[in-house]
């Protein structure tokens, strides 16, 4: 899911919002990935604590061929470190968006600051972007891979790059299962993506992990 950060996110995905609506959804896992960028971390992080569910250090990056890889960290320190890479790599492009869009907040949901680069893409070849992941200690997981405009699969074989883990999006999802059988060899994932409160939903999808942890989780797609 997205917060204010991201240019594209209601004004409403402030930290608080978002960490309160999974407390009434009864998640297990979330993981706010903010679009190129992990300035919002800082201040999950402190409010994680109040929380008994699971949130996972992440961002989403959008690499130079034109599809969005959702980058996981055991640590936010780990997850910190990626930020300074992606933003010496942002573009110039604001699409329709300004930085008012891209908005930092405190504890309290306060705005503090905005963002004055754009966070709408980067100039990083997918490779590139896994290699920094990894030296992170990092997973990728390649997003929404049935989003004919913005899918890996336009650029690349599965068989041809590394990843660790797949996200199909709900939309036309058998469908697109049952037309790419071969994706079913490899962890697959079906997030909300949410850009607004209301589209963040309850336990529709789960998988099956030996503990609640964020460990658990990285072995999970390490295959143990």
């Amino acid at each position: 899911m997205h917060s204010i950060l991201s240019p594209c996110a209601d004004e409403l995905m402030t930290p608080n919002n978002i960490l309160n609506m999974a407390m009434l959804n009864e998640l297990d896992f979330i993981a706010i990935t903010d679009h190129n960028s992990t300035k919002q971390l800082r201040v999950i992080e402190q409010l994680a604590e109040s929380y008994d569910f699971v949130i996972i250090p992440a961002v989403e990056v959008s690499v130079a061929e034109g599809f969005d890889c959702l980058c996981y960290f055991r640590t936010y320190k780990d997850a910190h470190n990626l930020d300074k890479y992606l933003e010496a790599n942002l573009t110039d492009d604001w699409l329709n968006y300004t930085k008012d869009d891209q908005v930092i907040t405190d504890i309290y949901d306060m705005s503090f600051d905005t963002f004055n680069f754009p966070l709408t893409s980067t100039t990083i070849k997918y490779l590139d972007l896994y290699k920094e992941v990894k030296r992170n200690n990092g997973v990728i997981v390649l997003a929404h891979i049935n989003r004919p405009s913005c899918t890996p699969l336009n650029n690349y074989k599965l068989t041809e790059i590394p990843f660790e883990g797949l996200e199909v999006s709900p939309y036309k999802m058998d469908k697109f299962i049952q037309e790419h059988p071969e994706i079913n060899n490899f962890p697959l994932f079906h997030n909300s993506d949410s850009h607004t409160l209301l589209q963040m939903h309850d336990k529709k999808y789960s998988i099956e992990l030996k503990a609640k942890t964020i460990d658990a989780f990285f072995n999970y797609l390490a295959g143990e």
